[in-house]
């Protein structure tokens, strides 16, 4: 038994003259660090923009189309890139706007097979109605573009308005639907159904003069 006792105490010594050490264990893995997102860090292949009027409310949907890379990256940070995005466009809007718009129910969707995002929206205010007579505003959406109904020569027709061209180098298409009014087109100027740089008006029953 005293033997036993006594290299119990030599192990207790050892190990105190040791520094109490024991054998190190493997670090656990560092998990790879997550890509910051910056919007103004990535770059769109191509945009289709589409507005839509239903009851005085223009319904806005944007689909961005990114490439492998960015799309990657931006699948890492869904929330965050939703958030930043949607923040982007309601400050677009209030820059740019007339001041009479609100942004609702605004959402981001993912399309992973087509590699892009669709930022939908609807917006009050752009649209005012005296009578039969309706008026739209879309400033909010042809500045932050650089774009004008008429200097970018916005195809006419009796159902909206059309363009295809490059912003910033990313090729955008941009169709604005309107109410189809017999066989009015909305022709630049012209009343009763009509547009001029950025604004469009129309009559649910226009008279002829």
């Amino acid at each position: 038994m005293r033997k036993i006792h006594g290299l119990k105490l030599i192990l207790i010594f050892v190990v105190l003259t040791m520094g109490g050490c024991v054998a190190p264990t493997a670090p656990s893995p560092t998990p790879a660090p997550t890509q910051s997102i910056k919007l103004t860090n990535l770059t769109q292949t191509k945009s289709i923009v589409k507005t839509e009027i239903e009851g005085g409310v223009v319904h806005y949907q944007n689909e961005s189309y990114w490439g492998e890379g960015q799309y990657s990256v931006i699948l890492q940070s869904k929330a965050r890139f939703s958030s930043d995005l949607i923040a982007k466009f309601v400050e677009d809007v209030s820059t740019h706007g007339e001041k009479c718009e609100e942004i609702t129910n605004a959402n981001v969707e993912f399309n992973e097979g087509k590699k892009s995002t669709i930022l939908k929206c609807s917006i009050h205010g752009a649209v005012s109605r005296t009578g039969d007579s309706y008026h739209a505003t879309f400033f909010w959406l042809l500045r932050p573009l650089g774009l004008d109904f008429i200097d970018n020569h916005f195809e006419e027709s009796k159902s909206g308005l059309f363009w295809q061209g490059p912003v910033n180098g990313t090729l955008t298409t941009i169709t604005v639907e309107l109410p189809t009014i017999d066989e009015f087109v909305y022709e630049a100027w012209e009343h009763p159904i009509g547009h001029c740089h950025a604004h469009v008006w129309w009559e649910l029953a226009p008279q002829v003069t």
